[in-house]
C-alpha cells in the first residue's frame, strides 16, 4: 500500500510546501505594500521585505521544497517530475481564491482544468 502511494507522495510534498512558500509571501507583502523600483531607498526596501517574519518563512519554506525535489528528481526523471510543478499553480490559484478571495475568471478554470489533464496523462507515462 506505501509502495502505491510513495510517489505521489513524494511529488507532491515539493509542491505543497511551494505552495505554502507563495502563500506566506503574499502574507509578507501584504504587510510590506508595493515596492517601488525607482525608490532611492530599494535595497533597504529589500532588506526590510527579505526580514518580514512572513517573507522569511516562505524563503525557509522553498529551501526545505527544494531538498524534497531534490530527493525526488534522483528518483524519477526529470521529464516526468518537472511538469508535475504544474500542481502547484493550481494549488495557488485554488488558495488565493479561498484564502485571499481572489477572483478567478472562466479562462482561469479552464486553465486549471487544462493543467490537471496534462499532469493525469504525464503520471500515465513511466516514472
Amino acid at each position: 500500500m506505501f509502495a502505491l502511494l510513495r510517489l505521489p507522495i513524494m511529488i507532491l510534498t515539493p509542491v505543497t510546501i511551494g505552495v505554502i512558500a507563495q502563500l506566506l509571501f503574499k502574507q509578507g507583502m501584504m504587510q510590506m505594500g508595493e515596492i517601488n523600483m525607482m525608490s532611492k531607498g530599494i535595497f533597504l526596501q529589500y532588506f526590510k521585505i527579505f526580514t518580514n517574519p512572513w517573507v522569511f518563512l516562505g524563503l525557509c519554506m522553498y529551501f526545505l521544497s527544494t531538498v524534497f525535489w531534490l530527493y525526488l528528481i534522483s528518483k524519477v526523471p526529470l521529464s516526468f517530475a518537472y511538469p508535475m510543478l504544474s500542481l502547484g499553480y493550481v494549488f495557488v490559484a485554488l488558495a488565493s481564491w479561498l484564502i485571499y478571495k481572489e477572483p478567478l475568471s472562466f479562462i482561469n478554470w479552464a486553465g486549471i482544468v487544462v493543467i490537471m489533464v496534462g499532469v493525469i496523462l504525464i503520471s500515465q507515462g513511466k516514472a
